[in-house]
């Protein structure tokens, strides 16, 4: 080996130090970033499984989310025709009190013409009986007492009460 020039004593002395300088190499270097590489690699791996639980419970939150605002929809919904029927109800009860209160109304001025129609009448009655004496006491030209007047006054309401009842 001397002829080809490696001398064996350097040879094993290079073999020794590459051995050292491999051992050295994977005890200081080596290991330390293999465990640094682990380490990291479990860092990243807890990150992903963090961001997959995050990323389903945002999924959740969402489809939750979604169901109440459904939900309320529903509840508002539900909420406006409750308040259209009551709406609709009030409109019906108002109507019907405006009805009774025209019915009252016109109930009342029927009463009313009918007392005025009774109160014409009876002072149509009155001025009758005076024209009546008016006349009685022009025709007999003579002057009557009170009670023959009135006896003449009657027989005259009862002749014109049998007149007008019998629609001549």
């Amino acid at each position: 080996m001397e002829a080809l020039g490696i001398s064996p004593n350097l040879l094993i002395t290079q073999i020794a130090n590459f051995v050292i300088l491999l051992i050295l190499l994977r005890v200081l270097l080596y290991k330390p970033i293999l465990n640094m590489l682990a380490a990291r690699k479990q860092k990243i791996q807890e990150s992903l499984e963090y961001a997959e639980s995050v990323k389903k419970q945002a999924a959740e939150q969402q489809k939750e989310f979604e169901r109440k605002l459904d939900e309320t929809r529903r509840e508002t919904q539900a909420a406006a025709q409750a308040a259209a029927q009551v709406g609709e109800k009030e409109r019906e009860a108002i109507l019907a009190q405006a009805r009774q209160d025209a019915q009252k109304l016109v109930e009342q001025a029927k009463e009313q013409i009918e007392y005025e129609r009774k109160q014409m009448m009876a002072e149509l009655h009155d001025e009758v009986v005076r024209l009546s004496l008016l006349a009685a006491q022009k025709v007999i030209s003579r002057s009557l007492d009170d009670a023959g007047h009135r006896q003449l006054v009657s027989e005259f309401i009862a002749q014109a009460d049998q007149f007008d009842g019998d629609g001549r």
